[in-house]
């Protein structure tokens, strides 16, 4: 009886204020941002400009806080292009956790109004719970410099896990899942193609864009090939690293359309995205990305029980990858003929999983400190780890949080694994699995590359880890339309 009241999970329930009543407070606050803003900005004052962009949009959020959601899915793309245009404006940095605290209070407000836990009961809260109590225990480690070293790793690795209730309250139906993964990849049409700029334009032309955006490209050309004379784009990111990471979460979010939608124009539509997003992967020089989206393809399939509707979209990959290097030349290629040598894999990632963690074990059982290793605190004071990046998830750990962390962090990975791969089998409705599927294969992939990586530390990676975590966990309580229903039993 509850159920369609939280769906509706909003401060204005009122008949008539639906999508046009956040259309007149965008005319209204529109007018008057134009008044305030145009002297501000041509006097450089960003800063004040932030400040009043973060106060509008916690006034949307608080009337609005699911548009909210979709603002914020926007920030998280174009937080790298703010950061490195406005290069030395910290106060960026920050915007996003703004964003998140906000919708979450908001959700959280108007569930206890209604006599509801904000936290959803899904498998793995209780096992995380247990390994956040030790490592926010670990703020006040005496080994720690200064205690804003704690509270950046409490922000790193706590703090986002309260997108998992905002998404969790987010999708309260078939059409709300719909209507976001369209958005997410329409959103990423724009992004991708002005990667793929980027490479055409080269890095000359970013930097008469803004002198910001000299230190993006002087890390883009390291390591990008036997001369590194590569350019690696990264568009609207900070670095080429986390627009790859992106571009392989959207484009099997895009092959998931291939499977929901079966009209030709459809799926021609739907092959010209996926061919515009495998290009801008292909400029970016990541390989680890690059095998990750294959290893996701695979998984995925696994999770849809062998359907034979992700064929398609599968043989195109070749004939894109082709196609990038006719329209786009060969200039990417060195990094990608070294993508499936095993010597090389063996030189880095075997030093990643072993060295790593057994020079952790040589630190006090208790930690160093919440913080101590990750590269965010150093902003704050420095350590003698977190001015380089430790590039081992549980070295890290272990490194932080001390033996007994690293064993309940370990529980936790476990637990949060097998909850995503059970969550993917059991969905009852066939169009919002077609999204949950390939975006288990995501978290999931990403989770097992914990040894070799930080995917919890890195932007926006991070950000899609704990929000999709809690779209999952909602997935298996989304009831199928009786008339869609019907349908696929026709169908079958």
């Amino acid at each position: 009886m509850n159920r369609g009241r939280i769906n509706e999970l909003s401060l204005k329930e009122m008949p008539g204020h639906g999508l046009s009543m956040p259309l007149i407070v965008s005319i209204v606050l529109a007018g008057a941002a134009i008044l305030w803003v145009a002297p501000k900005a041509a006097r450089g004052d960003y800063r004040d400009l932030i400040t009043a962009f973060i106060l509008l949009q916690g006034l949307w959020i608080i009337l609005f806080w699911r548009m909210g959601v979709y603002l914020f899915m926007v920030y998280v793309v174009m937080e790298g292009f703010l950061i490195n245009y406005f290069d030395g404006l910290s106060q960026l940095n920050l915007v996003k956790d703004v964003f998140v605290a906000l919708l979450f209070l908001s959700v959280a407000v108007m569930l206890v109004m209604r006599q509801r836990a904000p936290i959803p009961r899904l498998g793995w809260v209780i096992p995380f719970a247990g390994f956040a109590i030790v490592y926010a225990a670990e703020v006040f480690n005496p080994n720690l410099p200064s205690v804003f070293v704690g509270l950046v790793g409490i922000r790193v690795k706590l703090f986002y896990f309260l997108l998992v209730p905002v998404a969790f309250w987010f999708f309260d139906s078939r059409e709300r899942v719909v209507r976001f993964f369209l958005f997410m990849v329409a959103l990423s049409i724009p992004v991708a193609a002005f990667g793929i700029v980027q490479y055409v334009k080269g890095p000359a032309w970013l930097i008469g864009i803004s002198p910001g955006f000299a230190r993006a490209v002087f890390f883009a050309y390291e390591g990008a090939g036997p001369d590194g004379a590569a350019f690696r784009t990264f568009s609207t990111f900070v670095h080429t690293g986390a627009f790859s990471q992106y571009l392989a979460l959207m484009m099997l979010i895009t092959a998931a359309l291939w499977g929901l939608y079966r009209m030709q124009v459809q799926r021609l539509v739907i092959g010209a995205v996926l061919l515009l997003q495998f290009s801008a992967l292909l400029t970016t020089g990541g390989r680890t990305s690059f095998l990750l989206f294959i290893v996701c393809v695979a998984l995925w399939w696994f999770f849809q029980r062998g359907s034979l509707r992700l064929a398609p979209a599968v043989v195109l990959l070749p004939i894109f990858f082709y196609a990038t290097t006719v329209l786009l030349g060969g200039g990417f290629l060195s990094r990608f003929s070294t993508a499936f040598d095993p010597e090389i894999a063996e030189q880095r990632n075997i030093p990643l999983m072993t060295g790593w963690l057994a020079a952790s074990m040589q630190a006090d059982w208790a930690g160093l400190g919440a913080g101590y290793a990750s590269l965010a605190s150093r902003h704050v004071a420095e350590t003698p780890l977190n001015i380089g990046a430790v590039e081992n998830g549980l070295a890290q750990i272990r490194y932080e949080a001390g033996l007994p962390g690293l064993i309940l962090y370990v529980i936790f990975l476990f637990v949060f694994v097998f909850s995503c791969a059970r969550q993917a089998f059991r969905v009852a409705d066939p169009a919002v699995r077609w999204f949950v599927t390939p975006v288990a294969a995501f978290v999931i992939m990403n989770v097992m590359l914990i040894p070799i990586g930080t995917p919890f530390d890195v932007m926006p990676t991070s950000i899609y880890l704990w929000f999709f975590a809690g779209f999952l966990g909602r997935a298996t309580t989304l009831e199928v339309p009786q008339e869609f229903a019907a349908q696929e039993s026709l169908a079958a």
